[in-house]
Formats: structure tokens, C-alpha cells, sequence
């Protein structure tokens, strides 16, 4: 079979990008289409958003092992399994008549995109150089689906459904794995982080222990996030309909699905805020101590997140796109120090523990925010997250405080 010869660094953060780009997509594809869903299957919004309970579940879960198989057998194999994987499971869901059936067939996509995080966030923490910038631009990659997902999925549900939406995100997942079977790569380490130094025998000891202490961190602002991102889309056609109030003025004769389309447009244009977090994150990932960076981006994020509850129309938009810029900014930061904390060897277990925490324990804001919104309003669920961000933040200064004496750069 015929290799593609490429200079490794770049089909490395290439394919991580793709790959990136898809695990995002599969994530909010179907908070988009919570709306339309809902209608569907004649069920309520909680209990249509309970359905990716599992999903997002083993999106965090797979992590672990992922990353355990990552490490011992190649990364690359892993995101070949990843994308025909995920390309299956899309297709079962486009198949899917029922809420049962939609339920097993999203944590199907949810297992096999857990393998992205720990696969090729360790692929680019080993075999890049400027690892910040390229953790960076990695996170622009992600950013796109999360900016792409909410729109298209919204616009193809308009014109054509969301089984659809489904079909054509497999089919382009199948295309990629096909690519993949075509690429090798040289996953030779360029960065000897987390190893012990010579003299010092404590060193490993102690990095786990700022390991431990950064994955409590990881796993609040986990489901904060997660709390965000279930929601966004819906809580946008409910507060903030100005975008729909315009089109119904266009007098447009299919207005079937549009006001979620509007709604979608809405919760794409605040991710897309994002990219540029992501590359103002990984940019001073490589500048300056990782640590304080970490504190600064999610200490911004914290009085924007609750604005988000308390705003409507067009400053409700305005401050989730704030809060979107430095929550998702703060990636290639949080990246950065999962790589500094870990050794080689068990790097993508690292990144796995990460996202098992992140994304596995963050799941549980699913439920978090039905119980919120039978109990308060949907409003409250951003209060919740500005609680967990003051909780984590002087969290983020005990890790300073304990880890004064280290160098935390990428670049030294």
C-alpha cells in the first residue's frame, strides 16, 4: 500500500485536527437537533436531552482506556478505530426510530470519539515542537466543529432532516479513516516532560501530585462546561429570538425548523468566538508560566458565564461569546499542563484520566440541568456554573501555591 510522505509534524497535527473537528461535531450535533427531536418523538426536552446521557458518558469513559491502548499499541491505530468508529455509529443513529434505539446508537458514536482526546492530544504533545501553538490551533480545529455542528446541523434538519445530518457526517468519517489507513507517522517523543531528574528522586512523586490536584480542577470545570454546551442551543431559541423575529420579517415560505435554524446560527456564532481564544491560549501557553495563564482565562470567564443567566437577546449572545472565548481558551493551556504533570510513557493515559474526568463526570450535568430547570429555570444553570468556576479558580491558587518551586513553561 501506498504511504503519503508528509513532514511529520504536519500530518500529525493535520489528522489531529480532522479528527479534532468530527469529535466536537458528534458532540453538538445532537443538542441542535434537541428541538426538532423533541417534536419528533413527541417527548419533552428533558427527556429528549436525557438520551445522550450515555453518549456524553462514554465520551469521558473511553477516555481511560483509550488512552491505555493508545499508549501501549500507537496513537495512530487508535484514531484509524476512531473514525470508522464514530462513521458507524452515525449511520446507526441516522437508522434509529425510536428514543431507545437513538440512546444506544449516540453512545456508540460516544465510545469511539472518546478515543480522539487521549489519542491525538498525546500524539501532538510527544511529536510537536511548539507544542502550545499546535495544542492551540488543534483547539481552533475543535472550535470549528463546535461552531459548525449547531448551524449546519440546524440548516440540514431544515432542508432535509436530521437523520440526514447523520448520514453525511459518516460518510465523511469513513472518507478519513480511509485516509488514515494511507498515513504513517513517526511517534517518536521530541519533549522528555514529567521524567525524573537526575539528583532529584522525588520528582515523578511530585508531579503527581499536581497531577491529582489539577484533575479536581479538570473535573469541575468539566461539568460547567458540559453544563454550557447541553443547554446553549435551546436556551438560545427560548431568550433570544431576534435572530428569528428577522426572518419571519424576509416572509420566507418554508418556515418549518427555521426558528431552531435561527437558534443554531446563534449558538455557532458565540463558538466561533472561541477560535480565537484557542489561539490567543495556545499562543501564551508558549510564553509565559502555564499555571497563572490557567487562573487568569478562567477567572475572566466567570462573570460572563453569569451574565449568560441574567441577559437575553442580543447581550445575552454577546456575553456567551465572552465567556465561550476565555472557557475555551484556556484548552491548549489546560493541555499544556496535563503534558508538563505526565511522563512520556504514559502520556495519552494522562490525557485519557483528563478526559474521563472532563467529559465522563461531566456528563452528569445532563441530569444536573433537568433538575435545575424542574427546580429554578433554565437560567439557573448558568449560575451553577459561575459557582463551579469560583470553586475551581481558588482551586487553580492552592496549585500554584503547592507547585511554586517548578518551572511551568512549555518552552524553556
Amino acid at each position: 500500500m501506498t504511504h503519503i510522505d508528509m513532514n511529520n509534524e504536519k500530518k500529525i497535527i493535520i489528522i489531529t485536527c480532522v479528527a479534532h473537528f468530527l469529535s466536537h461535531f458528534y458532540e453538538l450535533i445532537f443538542p441542535a437537533l434537541a428541538i426538532p427531536l423533541m417534536i419528533s418523538l413527541k417527548m419533552s426536552l428533558t427527556d429528549v436531552l436525557k438520551l445522550s446521557f450515555l453518549m456524553y458518558l462514554l465520551f469521558g469513559l473511553g477516555a481511560l482506556p483509550w488512552g491505555i491502548i493508545s499508549d501501549r499499541y500507537g496513537n495512530r491505530k487508535s484514531l484509524i478505530i476512531f473514525f470508522f468508529g464514530c462513521g458507524a455509529g452515525a449511520f446507526m443513529t441516522a437508522s434509529s426510530q425510536s428514543g431507545t434505539s437513538i440512546m444506544a446508537s449516540l453512545a456508540v458514536i460516544g465510545f469511539f470519539a472518546s478515543i480522539y482526546h487521549p489519542a491525538g492530544m498525546g500524539l501532538i504533545s510527544r511529536g510537536v515542537k511548539n507544542r502550545g501553538m499546535a495544542l492551540g490551533i488543534n483547539g481552533v480545529a475543535g472550535n470549528i466543529g463546535l461552531v459548525s455542528a449547531p448551524f449546519a446541523a440546524g440548516l440540514l434538519n431544515w432542508l432535509v432532516g436530521w437523520e440526514m445530518t447523520y448520514i453525511i457526517i459518516g460518510a465523511f468519517s469513513l472518507l478519513w479513516g480511509i485516509i488514515m489507513l494511507l498515513v504513517s507517522i513517526d511517534e517518536t517523543p521530541l519533549h522528555d516532560d514529567g521524567e525524573a531528574v537526575q539528583g532529584l528522586p522525588d520528582t515523578n512523586n511530585n508531579n503527581l501530585k499536581y497531577f491529582l490536584i489539577l484533575c479536581v480542577i479538570m473535573t469541575l470545570a468539566g461539568l460547567a462546561y458540559r453544563a454550557n454546551s447541553v443547554v446553549l442551543p435551546a436556551y438560545l431559541e427560548f431568550k433570544a429570538s431576534f435572530l428569528w423575529n428577522f426572518f419571519k420579517t424576509m416572509h420566507i415560505s418554508n418556515l418549518e425548523g427555521m426558528k431552531t435554524m435561527a437558534a443554531t446560527l446563534l449558538a455557532s456564532s458565540v463558538y466561533l468566538v472561541g477560535i480565537f481564544g484557542q489561539l490567543a491560549g495556545g499562543k501564551l501557553a508558549d510564553k509565559y508560566d502555564l499555571r497563572w495563564m490557567y487562573l487568569l482565562f478562567h477567572s475572566l470567564s466567570l462573570p460572563f458565564v453569569i451574565l449568560v443567566g441574567v441577559f437575553s437577546e442580543q447581550l445575552l449572545v454577546i456575553s456567551a461569546a465572552v465567556y465561550v472565548f476565555f472557557a475555551l481558551g484556556m484548552q491548549p493551556i489546560e493541555n499544556s499542563l496535563v503534558a508538563k504533570f505526565t511522563p512520556n510513557k504514559w502520556r495519552s493515559t494522562g490525557y485519557g484520566i483528563k478526559f474521563i474526568l472532563v467529559f465522563g463526570v461531566g456528563s452528569l450535568s445532563v441530569y444536573l440541568v433537568g433538575w435545575i430547570k424542574a427546580y429554578w429555570s433554565l437560567d439557573a444553570v448558568y449560575f451553577f456554573a459561575g459557582g463551579l468556576i469560583a470553586l475551581f479558580s481558588v482551586i487553580i491558587l492552592i496549585l500554584i501555591w503547592v507547585s511554586r518551586g517548578v518551572t511551568c513553561k512549555n518552552i524553556e
